[in-house]
């Protein structure tokens, strides 16, 4: 039955597909899209794109080096990340401890401290936004938005307050690690 689903032309799969959760788990797109899924909706993103793979690898080699990373701690790309009960969420990295990792219990879904979500043209200012309410409202410390065509870094450490840092500024993941820490041309050397 959700095979149909994307195969009618009267659904707009880009404004999303209404889906039970149960669904949803059970179901697999067998496109080209990654989904997320919001309360009823499943929402279809398009992942990370080949020409920002260099923004995460020094993103990870950096964090490589940290004590965060030697206490078992992993950057995670695009991995589900449950907000709430019905909101699944995918970033381009999610930071999760050694112990959230290892977190097996369904009841219980831990939720990054940190997140970096790299916005393309395609990115509503809308989601984008929307999804920045959504992280903070789920206890998430720091987001990270990395705008890989305007070589620009908005650091958000709350739905209210962010820094835009362009060329030599410096920016953090603090509090969630401070000591992960990057200028924004350091971040975009190639």
């Amino acid at each position: 039955m959700e095979a149909t689903l994307l195969e009618r032309p009267a659904v707009n799969v880009m404004a999303g597909i209404p889906m039970s959760k149960q669904q949803f788990l059970n179901w697999n797109g067998d496109d080209e899209f990654l989904y997320e899924f919001d309360n009823g909706i499943v929402i279809p993103t398009d992942g990370m794109k080949k020409a920002e793979r260099y923004l995460v690898v020094n993103i990870q080699d950096k964090f490589a080096a940290l004590d965060a990373y030697r206490n078992g701690g992993r950057l995670l790309a695009e991995t589900d990340c449950w907000l709430t009960e019905d909101q699944m969420r995918r970033p381009d990295l999610s930071f999760f401890s050694r112990e959230a990792i290892r977190v097996t219990d369904d009841s219980s879904e831990p939720i990054p401290p940190f997140v970096v979500e790299l916005i393309s043209p395609s990115n509503t200012s809308k989601h984008v936004e929307q999804k920045v309410i959504e992280y903070f409202a789920a206890g998430v410390q720091v987001v990270w938005h990395v705008y890989p065509d305007l070589r620009m870094v908005r650091v958000f450490t709350s739905p209210r307050h962010n820094v835009t840092c362009f060329e030599q500024d410096a920016f953090s993941a603090a509090p969630a690690m401070p000591d992960l820490q990057f200028t924004v041309d350091e971040l975009f050397t190639l």
